[in-house]
């Protein structure tokens, strides 16, 4: 049994708790205590919840943490007789803790022995609810600005708005591209009774356009002054309605709605914003979009004539008159808002300081008592204490008071962080003080960024406090590069103040006071540690290369493939069957023959190859063989479905659907949708192009080697008595390389000589006496006859001069045949 000290409970705990078992550490449901209590041969482990002692409970108390263990590592709830046996064991513990005569020594060490934790739990709780007390002032103060802002927009004199002028007026319009559409008759029609003070309406006629429109400030938002721009399609009919009558006419289709700006007019050109809504009503609920070239001229049109409203002698006016319009309902709701913050804010502060309050009391119980006087030693000591008055009953003795001792001086070096960090406080103060007196004198349109710019110069000033604060605490505890951090964040967070007062930097001079010098030290710990980073590269990439067999170019261009398989894979709309007949195509197996397509032993289908065919994914050549294959754009098909396999669907019904769903549009019919659906997508050129094969450092070795030959061949061949050139350390790979591939070319070379033979016979003697001079090598390049071994073999001399030379080339032989 121990007393409860809880978090959030009281100081000194008032309820205890019995754990069944001995041991004082928490254990879990699992782990059984050494003695657990056997009541009815059920082993009792856990505990109980907080019990008071003067308040004994008479039944169902246990709670859920009193439960039975077994051997097995389960737990069972506790038998009903095995509950109420334990429970009177409970009742009668309790009972004689209750009269123990050292109760309140044992609550007060259980207090103490807590008090740290709960004092640093209170101080957190404190501080968080501090914050969230500095948001909701800062939120008040903005909340009392608004107020003073509509207060006095409230108060100012109206300004008279002109009356509507009936004169037509050629308004011009463009499209987004800035080519002109046509030319507007516009004129200006009195706004009917109820609506809005700032509201314009517009008769149009012009270029397919014919209707009204009216146009006015932006009705909703919170800020003061109104921003942005309404125009609607047609006359309201109610103040608050969405009725409108007299509805423009644009390419003989009628349009509802309206275009809602909420953002600043000064972005809104003769072709921006592009696009604006342009809504066709198709009953009293529902409506569709116009189409494309209605909203292009409805969009050319509604620009044109908010320029127009906002280029008005009386825009001042109107925007006034808007203000004032809106301000009462605003001001109610503001009001309403600042005094639930009010109320918000004074809850908050009696929270904070009751967690403050609990927070010391913790600490007090931590803090030593004052030990009373020795005086035998000093009796000064004695009398002084009773002069103050001496012990008081049931009063503890009082406490040293500690002096906070005085920080040394620091350093020259250490000095300068402090006093640099403490001139960048001081230009931020005074960017947020000049912010700040901006928004004081604003008026009008600007309010609200000006608002916003006092904002941000005062955020970037109290992160400046927060910096210098820093290095003033750490200076002579930390390292000098960790201060010369803290003094540069210090004075970025200043120059921001100051670009969002808009004022100009001034900060340079203060980097350059800290500025670490150049040194030979620094140089040569610099190009340690360059040194350092490219080993750890190298190692990396060959760490990589052993495990990819890819250099770091192919790896990322595996990664971009990757990405692109993955996005475009799911677009075909292929499906397994497709994917079988594109491998097969792969392997050269495919032919097409008597209408239909076989690879070798069975038919395959015809209808998902000619559909592939048809895409441009295989190709099938003329006849007779009508061979079957894969086009470079189908190759890059296959792989893209190697790299992403899931985005293949699993039957041609699964690809049809999902191609379906791609294709449908508004207003397209089903049976265009459906031909659309029975094809499949191509891939683009610059898809292709990213998609391109990483090369494996084999290949590449095998591309260097094959170019080398090739180099070698081009530049001459075999020179007599020269070796033939050949890179170190791979003197035998390269000689069994190429040992295979002169056997290879002798035995090509062999065949090919059976059948130029049938061919001389009918091409006359002049041939057979050229060929004569042709000689095929009775060995290859690996094994040389006897004469020869040991240095390359001579070519054999060729006689006879240019003509005969290209009369061999015209009889069908090579140069590679002759040796």
């Amino acid at each position: 049994m121990a007393p409860d000290a809880k978090r959030g409970g009281t100081v000194l705990p008032t309820t205890v708790q019995v754990q069944y078992g001995d041991g004082c550490e928490p254990q879990t449901y699992y782990t059984p205590r050494p003695d657990e209590p056997v009541v009815y041969r059920v082993a009792i482990h856990g505990h109980t919840a907080g019990l008071d002692p003067d308040a004994i409970p008479t039944c169902y108390f246990l709670g859920p943490y009193a439960v039975a263990s077994s051997r097995t590592s389960r737990t069972e709830r506790l038998p009903d007789r095995t509950s109420q046996r334990t429970e009177a064991v409970v009742r009668c513990i309790l009972e004689l803790w209750r009269d123990r005569d050292d109760v309140t020594e044992l609550k007060l060490a259980a207090a103490v022995a807590r008090a740290d934790e709960h004092a640093r739990h209170e101080e957190q709780q404190a501080d968080q609810l501090e914050a969230e007390i500095q948001k909701v002032t800062a939120q008040r103060v903005s909340a009392r600005r608004t107020v003073n802002q509509l207060t006095g927009i409230l108060r100012r004199r109206p300004a008279p708005v002109l009356p509507a002028d009936p004169t037509p007026a050629k308004v011009p319009f463009f499209d987004c591209h800035g080519h002109q559409m046509g030319i507007l008759t516009v004129r200006e029609t009195p706004a009917p009774a109820g609506t809005r003070p700032s509201t314009v309406v517009y008769n149009v006629q012009g270029a397919r356009v014919a209707g009204s429109f009216t146009v006015e400030r932006y009705r909703y938002g919170s800020t003061p002054w109104p921003e942005g721009i309404d125009v609607t399609y047609g006359i309201p009919t109610s103040r608050y309605g969405h009725e409108a009558r007299d509805e423009p006419v644009i390419n003989a289709i009628r349009l509802s709605g309206g275009w809602s700006s909420s953002g600043d007019t000064a972005r809104i050109t003769l072709t921006t914003p592009e696009r604006l809504p342009a809504q066709i009503q198709l009953s009293r609920t529902t409506s569709c979009s116009a189409p494309e070239a209605t909203e292009r001229r409805a969009s050319g049109v509604m620009r044109a004539l908010a320029l127009r409203y906002l280029a008005r002698p009386d825009a001042e006016a109107l925007h006034l008159a808007a203000a004032k319009d809106r301000a009462p309902g605003l001001l109610t709701a503001t009001r309403a808002t600042l005094k639930e913050l009010r109320e918000q804010q004074r809850k908050l502060t009696r929270r904070a300081a009751a967690h403050r309050a609990r927070a010391a009391q913790y600490r007090e119980l931590l803090a030593p008592p004052r030990a009373l006087p020795d005086v035998q030693s000093d009796p000064s000591g004695a009398l002084s204490w009773e002069d103050e008055g001496g012990a008081v009953a049931g009063v503890l003795a009082p406490r040293p008071v500690f002096v906070t001792p005085v920080a040394p001086e620091l350093p020259a070096t250490l000095q300068v962080f402090v006093d640099v960090a403490e001139r960048a406080v001081q230009l931020a103060s005074t960017a947020a003080d000049a912010a700040e007196r901006a928004v004081a004198r604003s008026r009008g349109r600007d309010t609200a960024k000006r608002d916003e710019a006092m904002w941000a110069a005062h955020d970037a000033f109290k992160e400046t406090q927060k910096y210098a604060k820093w290095t003033g605490e750490d200076a002579g505890t930390v390292t000098v590069s960790t201060l010369r951090n803290y003094v540069n964040s210090a004075i970025e967070a200043a120059e921001r103040a100051q670009l969002a007062a808009g004022m100009p930097s001034t900060t340079a001079a203060l980097r350059d006071l800290i500025a670490e010098p150049w040194t030979q030290a620094r140089a040569d710990e610099e190009a340690r540690r360059e040194q350092e980073r490219r080993e750890w590269e190298a190692q990396y990439e060959a760490e990589e290369r052993e495990r990819t067999g890819l250099d770091a170019d192919n790896r990322i261009r595996l990664i971009i493939v990757r990405d692109v398989a993955a996005e475009h894979v799911p677009n075909l709309g292929w499906s397994q069957g497709m994917l079988s007949v594109m491998k097969q195509a792969a392997t050269g197996q495919l032919y097409y023959r008597d209408g239909a397509v076989w690879n070798g032993r069975r038919r395959v289908s015809k209808d998902r190859t000619l559909m592939l065919a048809r895409s441009g994914f295989m190709s099938i050549g003329p006849k007779p063989d009508r061979r079957i294959g894969v086009t470079p754009m189908g190759d890059t098909a296959l792989y893209l479905v190697e790299l992403h396999p899931d985005g293949i669907h699993p039957d041609d019904k699964a690809a049809y659907e999902a191609r379906y769903l791609v294709a449908r549009r508004l207003r397209r019919n089903k049976e265009d949708t459906k031909a659309l659906a029975r094809q499949l997508p191509r891939i683009d050129q610059w898809t292709q192009r990213w998609s391109t094969r990483p090369v494996t450092l084999v290949e590449q070795e095998r591309q260097a080697a094959e170019l080398a030959e090739q180099t070698w061949a081009d530049e001459g061949g075999a020179i007599p008595n020269v070796d033939r050139p050949r890179q170190a350390g791979r003197r035998d790979d390269y000689a069994a390389v190429a040992g295979r591939r002169a056997a290879k070319e002798n035995d090509l070379r062999r065949t090919a000589a059976g059948r130029s033979d049938a061919v001389l016979r009918d091409r006359g003697p002049e041939v057979q006496e050229l060929v004569g001079l042709v000689r095929l090598r009775p060995w290859s390049r690996a094994e040389p006859p006897a004469a020869s071994r040991g240095r390359p073999a001579p070519a054999v001399p060729f006689r006879g001069g240019h003509a005969r030379m290209m009369k061999i080339h015209k009889c069908g032989f090579g140069p590679g045949m002759i040796t």
